[in-house]
């Protein structure tokens, strides 16, 4: 079906913003003109692909709380009221989200029968329509980035639908990293597990997987030793599989699940990209092997990416293919003046904090004492309470699970409930900081720790979102895309909370305390949260990062002759390194490298100190030692 030629443009705009404006007030939402005014270029531009005036992808970076859900469900009903039968798509990451959109559509005139949601979850609140093209389409991201459904979610009845509205980041292409030591530990552990077994199969699985960690491994150890400091890397070819000897190796790994642990999928994803290209590259935190494949498939052409993290978030910024409308300035939109962020400066990557966590006795575990009297401090005044940090990894501590333990062993009720009957302490793991809404009520959020990408899941996933393998991803690129993926992960996890409303332009209070060490975070995070006020309370428990000034300028000049390292030097002394800074010997020139070294955090930058040198380190700790250069 090619889109209406029969519509008036501005006749549909108008009735989408009436019944988008009387949803928001309706619900205590005071919009200001220039809210009203982006929710109306937004709705004129879906308007423009039902006309054909409009093509291509674009993406919204509106902020949380604007109403741009609640804008597709008006622009239907609308599409709707005038009789106009368009077929759209729509896709969220969360199933329940989509059930949420059917009834919220239905509930707007939209017949239930022309509402089509394609799931496999069994208890969801609304039944999968399996495979019956329903002129509007509700999918998951999994099932867009899959393709195979793309004749359901990208056609209705043999033509291309008008427009595809994508809730959330869309990022085109599906990145895989695997760092040469976890690729180590995954084999050491496949071993183990099929030591007993004799049969072929298990024989020949082995074989092929030591024979292509061979091959990245011999690719690397020419990379670090012959190659430039900066190089992109070099291709590597995995042996040839059958597709039924493919088939046969990772059923296999998958049956073997359960004592695999998080290898399994480590390693079945290897073997599902085996016979794609791969690169081997170094990165700071060591080397290993990258692919990249397209998710979103090139014909789905027509789609508006509704992204709040689209401002800070330099991944998507990356996408050659997506058009940015950034119309209205995000101090214009949303105020977030009547927002407290309390930053402690000490490390809050997972490894810190896990390490923490895992102290045996509460005395030793900082990370819950300085939560702890963030809860005590506010619980007076607190509605309630949202705490972040990071899903247990196997053998590990489970960071929330002892949070928990320790707030009740210190006599907080965390079954306590609001007025209103709503939980007044919440938890959630990093990774559900997106598209998930139901904690508006809490008006303090507390992030113990904040989550860290990888130095090669993030060279990897800048390739993806260019598009080829021969993107370079030096160092410096890389650092600036995981910090600006740190400010994603933040503001999408403080916008779970109260600040996601607004009111009349300017975002509802809230306090939001974190752990990270670096200043720097401001900087991004003031696109996305203007007028936020900020403050640096000294930690009570926990160890302070060291301070600015010098120390950072020597940092930045550390790094960069760190950068400039062969690849294989895996070790550096002080001593070394101070000549090539040509640093003095004066007390105060060695107060400001101590305090720079003490800034060096080995999940954001790659080295560690050990004794009297810096060697590199990934999130499994040391590489492997050579020579001090």
């Amino acid at each position: 079906m090619t889109p209406s030629q029969d519509i008036n443009p501005q006749q549909l705009t108008r009735t989408a913003l009436d019944i988008l404006t009387h949803d928001l007030e309706s619900h205590g939402n005071v919009l200001s003109t220039m809210h009203r005014a982006a929710l109306a270029e937004l709705l004129d531009t879906f308007t423009g692909y039902v006309t054909g005036e409009q093509e291509g992808r674009q993406a919204f970076g509106l902020p949380t709380g604007m109403g741009k859900t609640s804008a597709v469900v008006a622009f239907i009903a609308a599409l709707e009221t005038l009789g106009h039968r368009v077929p759209l798509a729509v896709a969220a990451s969360k199933v329940e989200a989509l059930c949420t959109l059917k009834r919220d559509l239905v509930a707007h005139g939209v017949p239930a029968e022309a509402i089509g949601l394609k799931h496999s979850i069994h208890d969801a609140t609304e039944a999968s329509t399996g495979n019956q093209s329903r002129r509007i389409q509700l999918v998951t991201h999994a099932r867009v980035r899959g393709g195979t459904d793309f004749a359901l979610f990208g056609q209705h009845e043999g033509q291309p639908r008008a427009l595809m509205v994508y809730d959330e980041t869309l990022l085109r292409s599906d990145s895989f990293a695997f760092a040469e030591v976890e690729m180590r530990k995954a084999l050491a552990c496949l071993r183990i597990e099929l030591e007993s077994n004799t049969d072929p199969l298990s024989v020949a699985l082995l074989a092929y997987l030591d024979g292509a960690a061979s091959t990245i491994a011999g690719a690397l150890l020419a990379l670090r030793f012959d190659g430039d400091p900066h190089a992109n890397g070099v291709r590597v070819e995995l042996p040839f599989l059958e597709e039924h000897q493919l088939d046969s190796y990772r059923a296999t790994v998958r049956a073997h699940r359960s004592g695999l642990g998080p290898w399994a999928e480590q390693l079945d994803t290897l073997l599902s990209v085996s016979q794609e290209s791969l690169q081997v590259l170094t990165a700071e935190q060591g080397g290993g092997v990258v692919a990249v494949c397209e998710a979103v498939p090139r014909a789905l052409r027509n789609v508006v990416i509704l992204d709040a993290s689209t401002p800070v978030r330099e991944l998507v910024r990356l996408d050659p293919t997506v058009r940015r409308v950034e119309s209205f300035d995000a101090a214009d939109l949303k105020s977030f003046e009547a927002v407290e962020v309390h930053q402690l400066l000490a490390s809050g990557g997972r490894t810190a904090i896990e390490g923490s966590l895992a102290q045996k006795t509460i005395e030793a575990r900082a990370v819950s004492l300085e939560v702890l009297d963030i809860v005590k401090a506010n619980e007076g005044n607190a509605r309630a309470f949202l705490v972040f940090s990071f899903l247990p990894r196997r053998k590990q501590v489970d960071a929330l699970d002892q949070l928990k333990r320790d707030l009740a062993q210190a006599g907080i009720d965390l079954t306590a409930k609001t007025a209103d009957g709503r939980p007044r302490f919440n938890f959630l793991t990093w990774g559900n900081q997106d598209g998930l809404n139901g904690y508006e009520h809490c008006d303090v959020v507390i992030m113990a720790g904040v989550l860290h990408r990888s130095h090669i899941d993030i060279a990897a996933a800048v390739k993806a979102q260019v598009g080829h393998l021969a993107e370079p991803t030096p160092s410096d690129r890389l650092r600036t895309v995981i910090e600006s993926e740190v400010a994603h992960v933040v503001y999408q996890g403080a916008s779970r909370g109260s600040c996601r409303r607004i009111d009349n332009g300017k975002a509802q209070a809230m306090k939001l305390f974190l752990i990270h060490r670096s200043k720097g975070l401001r900087d991004l995070l003031d696109h996305v949260m203007p007028k936020a006020q900020w403050h640096y309370p000294e930690p009570k428990h926990l160890q302070k990062a060291a301070g600015d000034g010098k120390s950072v300028t020597l940092l930045a000049q550390l790094l960069a002759h760190l950068d400039a390292l062969s690849p294989g030097a895996d070790k550096v002394s002080s001593a070394k390194l101070k000549k090539a800074m040509r640093l003095g010997t004066s007390e105060a020139e060695m107060k400001a490298y101590s305090r720079c070294l003490d800034l060096l955090d080995p999940a954001s930058h790659g080295w560690a100190r050990e004794g009297r040198s810096l060697v590199r380190w990934n999130q499994y700790g040391f590489l492997s030692r050579t020579p001090e250069t």
